[in-house]
């Protein structure tokens, strides 16, 4: 049976994420038409042409869903360049797309290293902090010939991703199972690079990566991309010479398909997809901190999963939110609003489900949250683009920048 490309239970074929996806890959026409003309922004639809909107009231806001993407095929990942107003996106086939003037232009392709079956891909990409000085792009994906996961930089230059520039920077052994793989890359505070990763699939934690500390899966990883020949590891990573892979930051993740890192907080905001019952939100706190363990696979959010489970070592986090099935069946995480367009969104952490409903909430006033259901299903991704705004990104090919204002009193 098909599984969803976010878990590995099964899923009927009507909510199976890969026969969605194998439709629109089949139907799809991917084209340069472009979009209307956006004026000064890449994200904002021409008001004169009739872009479909989702409107609906949510708690004390009122959301709605602007599209600026069509044509897409799979959008895994929103970024752009600091302080720029371009998205590129990343599809899951590995064609990187950008768009920019109400165009939908190809800025370049890892097509021919990756592979997009099952939960194999393009999973994200992030620009260097510096980027206006090295024009480095960072890029995770799975290796066509074997499923590792690898990180990489690219150049680009004239908004072209530069694919004969590619240089790997670490690669993770990642074959036992297709699904799991994580994962997400953020820059964090010192321009540190965190990388989620899965626990290598299978369902349960069958192959023990989770709670073994001499594995990069199902961990959040830091790493330095500035020194090193290739990196270097923060000398404020929680684990010592002999103690484990010194690139760990945190374990006893399942897999943490989308993660995002917010200053004001200071925190990476994970969403961690689960196997059968609880999907998870998880909080971690950066800088000069202690292991921590989110821990898989003995809980299951803060549900016991597997009461034989070991715990390895590191303070047990336990998450911040979550839900229980049938409320949704994958979780996809997610950023903190810090954009100009929404002041009512300030400060939310906005989040969704593979079923499709969009949530928030107030990450200094948990109980100030919303829900809302735009109507569609597939929703692969929620993230921030380099104006700060979100954008969700859905299996149909479609994009959205998600836009709220206060309610006005009933």
């Amino acid at each position: 049976m098909a599984t969803s490309l976010l878990s590995a239970r099964p899923l009927t074929p009507r909510r199976s994420l890969l026969a969605v996806g194998s439709a629109l890959l089949v139907a799809a026409t991917l084209t340069l038409t472009p979009l209307a003309h956006a004026g000064r922004s890449g994200a904002e639809p021409d008001r004169k042409t009739p872009f479909p909107t989702f409107k609906q009231r949510a708690g004390a806001l009122v959301v709605d869903a602007l599209r600026v993407g069509r044509d897409l095929q799979m959008p895994t990942d929103v970024a752009g360049p600091p302080g720029s107003s371009d998205l590129y996106v990343a599809e899951k086939c590995g064609t990187i797309r950008l768009l920019r003037g109400g165009e939908n232009l190809k800025a370049g392709s890892i097509r021919k290293r990756t592979s997009c079956d099952s939960e194999r891909g393009l999973l994200s990409i992030a620009f260097h902090p510096d980027f206006a000085t090295n024009k480095l792009l960072y890029l995770f994906y799975t290796r066509r010939a074997t499923g590792d996961l690898q990180l990489a930089e690219v150049t680009v230059s004239g908004a072209r991703v530069q694919a004969g520039t590619l240089r790997p920077l670490l690669r993770i052994r990642h074959r036992q199972a297709a699904n799991h793989n994580g994962g997400d890359l953020a820059f964090g505070r010192g321009g540190m690079l965190y990388l989620s990763t899965g626990d290598g699939g299978g369902g349960g934690n069958e192959f023990g990566h989770a709670q073994r500390l001499n594995s990069l899966l199902g961990k959040v990883l830091r790493i330095n991309v500035d020194r090193g020949d290739k990196y270097a590891i923060p000398k404020s990573n929680p684990l010592r010479a002999g103690q484990g892979r010194r690139e760990i930051y945190a374990l006893g993740l399942r897999n943490p398909w989308r993660m995002s890192w917010d200053a004001p907080t200071r925190s990476l905001w994970i969403g961690d997809v689960g196997q059968s019952q609880v999907e998870e939100i998880d909080r971690l706190r950066t800088g000069k901190r202690p292991l921590r363990n989110l821990g898989w696979s003995r809980y299951e959010g803060r549900s016991t999963y597997d009461a034989s489970a070991p715990l390895s070592r590191g303070k047990l986090i336990w998450p911040v939110k979550q839900y229980r099935h049938p409320q949704g069946e994958s979780v996809i995480g997610g950023a903190v609003y810090r954009g100009t367009r929404s002041p009512a969104l300030q400060g939310y952490y906005v989040y969704g489900d593979f079923n499709g409903w969009i949530a928030g909430f107030d990450v200094s006033d948990p109980a100030s949250s919303f829900r809302w259901n735009p109507g569609r299903e597939g929703l692969l991704t929620i993230s921030s683009g380099p104006d700060r705004e979100l954008y969700a990104g859905y299996a149909d090919g479609t994009l959205w920048r998600i836009a709220a204002r206060a309610a006005e009193a009933p």
